[in-house]
């Protein structure tokens, strides 16, 4: 049987559980002592042999037990969220119930996982990555219905009085720490909490003071969450009029452009490597934007990092390189979808009567389309691919939408 320490934490030989670990989970480590670890390995040994015949589901109930046998191991909480964020929704063809599996993920981990290991560095990185990779990533088919469902959950949240005890309720059911929230909002925003990204940010930072100096991925994911910040951290968000439209944050970009200044030179390359992909994209959306001398001060910025390695060249034409580059190993079709999904949302912008935004992703198109006429003359005339725009965002955006957008 396990012995307190001191009230609210048990120990079994091992790391100490934290004082706000689940109940189940405690209950469990002191009932069964020193029996956990043999019935643990049979239950693992089961679950091997169930995923290797893809019957996730039934893995899912064993991982259940695993993780109350073995609390402490912060492999078995990384497991068994990943196997119901991914390998469970891989199988499913209703985002709906994509999505319920997506939210089990986190909250074993955000609920459970971490309150039973807080001062692993892993988990941390796990949950923010399952927000930045699932939620709000590329690569699921389902992210846009995962976005809105997210939005809709945080702005029930957020909509709160600020400062109240209903806030704070709404707060912590979702595991968000509200001092954290305000020194990640001093730190690198304010932040749109509706968003994945802020949420992928804000673990990062959570696990940040517990990560080992050779291994530095919560940092890495605070800057990754940065990124995509930068250039998609506004939201015009109406579920009854079917608006779900993003915009770059510039403020955000110049908060990033400050830290890069004072962490840059002495930071780990990994980290670093990040930043270096932030302050391009800063470059090339402070420039499109509008935000000239904003976009030259990450340039700078940029060139004073041991990473740099594209000479003295001005603004206009590093932006150009780095255009080229991109596109270089891009079929036309690719170069032709990017084109497109910038006016597009030039044309979103411009109906929900966000002027600014508009003009900076018409921009942004333009810069696009000009390396890509450049670098092959049967690229489609420019009003041709406007029209393209134009109808696809008629298709995505009712015209009745109005929604009032911030200011980049």
């Amino acid at each position: 049987m396990g012995a307190h320490s001191r009230e609210g934490d048990v120990r079994e030989g091992g790391p100490v559980l934290g004082a706000d670990a689940p109940a189940g989970v405690r209950f469990v480590t002191v009932a069964l002592g020193g029996f956990r670890g043999i019935l643990a390995d049979i239950l693992w040994l089961r679950a091997s042999d169930l995923q290797d015949e893809g019957r996730f589901f039934e893995v899912a109930q064993l991982a259940d037990w695993i993780t109350r046998l073995q609390p402490r191991y912060p492999e078995v909480w990384a497991y068994h969220a990943w196997n119901m964020a991914y390998n469970i929704t891989a199988v499913l063809a209703d985002p709906v119930d994509r999505w319920h599996w997506v939210r089990n993920g986190l909250r074993l981990l955000r609920d459970e996982g971490i309150p039973s290991n807080p001062h692993d560095p892993k988990l941390y990185w796990e949950l923010g990555w399952m927000f930045y990779d699932k939620v709000g990533g590329k690569w699921d088919e389902a992210t846009l219905f995962y976005r809105i469902n997210w939005a809709r959950e945080m702005g029930e949240v957020v909509g709160s009085i600020p400062g109240s005890p209903e806030m704070a309720r709404r707060l912590k059911a979702v595991g968000l720490d509200p001092i954290r929230m305000k020194a990640v909002d001093e730190a690198y925003g304010p932040l749109d909490w509706r968003l994945p990204e802020s949420h992928a940010l804000y673990w990062g930072a959570c696990g940040r003071p517990y990560q080992r100096p050779d291994s530095p991925w919560c940092s890495r994911l605070v800057w990754m969450g940065l990124v995509e910040t930068l250039k998609g951290g506004a939201l015009a968000f109406s579920p009854a009029q079917r608006v779900y439209q993003q915009g770059p944050r510039l403020d955000v970009a110049v908060k990033g452009i400050q830290r890069c200044a004072s962490e840059g030179m002495n930071g780990d390359p990994l980290v670093r490597a990040v930043m270096v992909n932030f302050l391009r994209e800063a470059a090339l959306y402070l420039e499109a934007f509008g935000k000239r001398p904003e976009a030259e001060a990450a340039l700078t910025e940029l060139k004073r990092l041991p990473d740099y390695h594209d000479g003295e060249v001005a603004l206009d034409e590093f932006i150009r390189r780095q255009i080229q580059a991109e596109i270089k190993g891009w079929d036309a079709a690719s170069r032709q979808e990017c084109v497109v999904r910038f006016l597009t949302r030039s044309e979103s912008w411009r109906r929900l009567d966000g002027a600014p935004y508009a003009a900076g992703y018409e921009r942004l198109a333009r810069l696009y389309h000009e390396a890509w006429s450049q670098a092959d003359k049967s690229a489609p005339a420019w009003d041709t691919l406007r029209a393209m725009a134009r109808e696809r965002s008629l298709l995505e955006m009712p015209d009745a939408a109005k929604t009032p957008p911030q200011s980049p």
